[in-house]
């Protein structure tokens, strides 16, 4: 029988292979701390953090940047039950990464029943697979579980004494390889089109950095060339400069694109994965053909799809519909439209008199900091001005949940953004809710000296839900408000520099310096949420 730290040792030096450099978590007694000893023995960075949740929405995030399986640690019962939100986090954004919990054993389960959960079923419904490992069979297929068949996360108990029959499930599957050329029949369809519109998801977000790369650079070629508007989804930002002209904006599943893709007669998804969109009818006429690296075979969203082509290979993919496509769009078409709904939105944010407006916590943030900072947003209202107005460049410089959509996201994501491009300062957007589900990660932001600037949008309401209340009502402020909150003091509290603002110069000042000092900063900005409810109408009506 192999011990704890054998089989610890085993899963570490798996994930270590394919590129992990990070482990996040709480740890408990038993297993957890073999896992720990293992990560420092074969040079993975251990960061203690302070919930579960958080641990496994840094790992997750981590993961997404690099394409590594990166770790994140839980003990039994209680520890992998808080996990289970990061996890599902991790599943629906398509992000690779591994949970690795103590459990009680198999030997020991008609014994014990203290934090004794059925973890692998908890597990199970929210990763690609849940595992008890004995160390008798090789780690490498479950660990490549995290790539195959979607990106996403696997879960582990470590169970010396857990029965072979129960190791493997039947999902492991080999990979798929990429077409030699587009078919005769799918090159003939795409050829017809005169309005193509590419929309890139998900799936391009989650691909390996070089992979992403040579993405981006087909993706502009493409557009370059041939002048079709090119969006991309909330995961996929920067695939295409939003400078660039052939940048057609954003992709919600609701207005803010609508006007665009109603022009089109053929829409060409490139790793778009419906997980991402507001669940609204898909409302467009034109033909949808999806290339991805895994199907889409968990919904129906887009109703008829005239193809859904598996591919490793992203980037030849787009470089072969360059060569079959034709296009009347004219050179600066697709950012005509981005304009338009940008002066759309910005028209219905206006300025306030009583603290900042939303819009400019995100304009004036995007103006002073440089441009290889990364942001990462929160879900509430303020990521209705947050995604479309912060100008990204490259990808992986915007990061959200879209696919689970859950608050307290922002900050983890922020930790696990600036531990892996340490270059790049990392702006936090969140709402005073969202920010309250992780406060106290920002203890460990501060411990770790990292380069974050938390900006908590306060208004001590939960803004997204009251604009959703109207003209109804629903039970009022008491089901969306919360007494007023001194988040700087908090901040001070955790050994953080602190501002808080009300207008727009303090808010400046406040950002300027914080990017000098390069050191964890908390701005705690009062703003006025009355224009939510009209920016909320114009971009998904």
């Amino acid at each position: 029988m192999a011990s704890r730290r054998e089989i610890a040792d085993q899963i570490v030096s798996a994930c270590s292979a394919r590129g992990a450099r990070l482990a996040f978590g709480v740890p408990g007694g038993g297993s957890n701390l073999d896992v720990v000893g293992a990560c420092q023995d074969q040079g993975v960075e251990f960061v203690l953090t302070h919930t579960e949740n958080a641990a496994a929405i840094m790992a997750a995030v981590a993961g997404e940047l690099t394409g590594a399986p990166v770790i994140a640690l839980a003990t039994r019962g209680p520890g992998a039950a808080s996990a289970v939100n990061g996890v599902a986090q991790a599943l629906l954004d398509r992000q690779p990464m591994v949970l690795i919990t103590d459990c009680v054993i198999h030997s020991d389960e008609d014994r014990i029943s203290h934090q004794r959960l059925d973890q692998r079923s908890l597990l199970d419904s929210v990763s690609n697979g849940s595992f008890a490992v004995n160390g008798s069979d090789p780690i490498d297929p479950i660990i490549d579980l995290t790539r195959w068949p979607r990106p996403g996360p696997i879960h582990i108990d470590i169970d010396p004494s857990a029965p072979v029959d129960v190791l493997y499930s039947a999902r492991v599957e080999s990979a798929v390889e990429s077409p030699a050329a587009l078919d005769a029949n799918l090159a003939a369809l795409v050829s017809a089109a005169v309005r193509p519109v590419v929309i890139v998801g998900a799936g391009a977000a989650v691909l390996p950095p070089d992979d992403r790369a040579a993405l981006a650079a087909s993706l502009n070629e493409l557009g370059a060339r041939l002048h079709i508007p090119v969006l991309c989804t909330y995961n996929a930002r920067g695939f295409v400069p939003d400078s660039a002209p052939w940048c057609g904006g954003i992709v919600t599943g609701a207005t803010i694109e609508a006007a665009l893709l109603s022009e089109a007669d053929l829409i060409i998804g490139v790793g778009l994965d419906p997980v991402e969109l507001i669940p609204a009818p898909w409302p467009y006429s034109a033909k949808v053909v999806l290339f991805g690296t895994w199907p889409i075979d968990d919904s129906t969203f887009f109703g008829t799809v005239s193809a859904d082509v598996v591919a490793s290979d992203l980037s030849s993919v787009v470089s072969q519909l360059a060569d079959v496509l034709g296009s009347s769009w004219h050179e600066g078409d697709a950012q005509g439209f981005r304009r338009t709904a940008l002066e759309s939105l910005l028209a219905t944010a206006t300025t306030s008199s009583s603290g900042l407006a939303p819009h400019e916590v995100v304009t004036i943030a995007r103006d002073v900091a440089p441009s290889n900072a990364i942001a990462t947003v929160d879900a509430g209202a303020h990521m209705l001005v947050a995604m479309p107005l912060w100008q990204v460049e490259s990808p992986g410089k915007l990061l959200i949940s879209s696919g689970l959509a859950t608050m307290g996201f922002a900050l983890p994501a922020a930790i696990a953004a600036a531990l892996v491009e340490p270059e790049s300062p990392v702006v936090c957007f969140t709402g005073d809710g969202g920010l309250g589900m992780v406060l106290a990660e920002l203890e460990t932001a501060a411990r770790l000296g990292l380069h974050i600037i938390v900006v908590v949008f306060n208004d001590s309401t939960l803004s997204l839900i009251a604009a959703k209340q109207q003209p109804e009502g629903h039970g009022g402020d008491s089901a969306v408000a919360y007494g007023a909150t001194d988040f700087a003091a908090i901040a001070r509290g955790f050994q953080m520099s602190a501002a808080s603002v009300s207008d727009v110069a303090s808010y400046r000042e406040a950002l300027v310096s914080a990017l000098a000092t390069k050191r964890p900063t908390l701005i705690d900005v009062s703003v006025d949420p009355s224009s939510y409810p009209a920016v909320l109408d114009s971009i998904r009506g």
